[in-house]
């Protein structure tokens, strides 16, 4: 049953994310001035994400937390069905994590800035001169013991089901030389489904399934690589 309070809270709480967001991002903006890594800022991001959640309604539930091993870099490939996969693993993964962002994101006022600042990457699809550069930077996060999501799928699943899958992320852990840590995201759609602006109170549950080791793959059969990871992630999405 919907309850009728929530359509009188959410124009509160979108208010209050705008303004929680605009001030934390200043916040990392002026502490990256000595966090030039974004090490420290990482943390700001994870008490936004936590913070919102709660106050959505959303409770997350954490699976397999022993597969993530003190000190190493992944690149971590998770399903993608809301917006709310975005926090959940930001909030609750415990990895330096690092997005990789469209470049129009980057346009956002003290948000833009601030992602920038806490060691997020731009992307610009536009301009395949860019790649390569692109690319280097993400080795200089796996460098620095960060690790570095992808949404294999690219854009969120309409109906939970996966998507197929893009091969950037694949080509980067190999290039890299780090492996991969696939991750299900499940509930999150029941949340904040794709397309709507009404978010319910719900459970979301991540489950990190055993890191898949990329040295026994090559760039010749990362289309294996794509079927381990792809299994991993399946195997919990019901």
């Amino acid at each position: 049953m919907k309850n009728p309070l929530l359509a009188v809270y959410r124009p509160f709480f979108m208010i209050f994310l705008g303004l929680n967001t605009f001030v934390l991002a200043i916040m990392i903006i002026a502490i990256s001035v000595v966090d030039s890594k974004g090490d420290i800022v990482h943390y700001i991001g994870k008490f936004w994400s936590r913070m919102n959640l709660f106050l959505s309604g959303a409770r997350i539930k954490v699976h397999g937390l022993d597969n993530v091993k003190k000190g190493q870099s992944y690149v971590v490939m998770s399903n993608h069905q809301s917006h709310y996969d975005v926090w959940a693993m930001i909030g609750y993964i415990p990895l330096q994590l690092r997005w990789v962002i469209k470049r129009e994101l980057r346009k956002i006022p003290a948000f833009g800035i601030g992602c920038e600042r806490m060691g997020h990457i731009y992307i610009d699809r536009s301009d395949s001169s860019k790649s390569r550069e692109e690319l280097q930077v993400i080795r200089d996060k796996f460098k620095a013991g960060s690790s570095v999501v992808f949404f294999p799928e690219g854009s969120r699943s309409d109906d939970g089901k996966l998507k197929p899958f893009k091969k950037g992320g694949f080509v980067m852990a190999l290039q890299g030389e780090v492996p991969i840590l696939p991750v299900t995201v499940q509930g999150s759609r029941f949340v904040l489904a794709k397309g709507s602006k009404k978010f319910y109170p719900g459970t979301i549950d991540i489950y990190i399934h055993p890191p898949v080791e990329t040295d026994g793959y090559s760039y010749e059969t990362k289309e294996k690589l794509m079927d381990e990871v792809r299994i991993s992630i399946q195997s919990k999405i019901s």
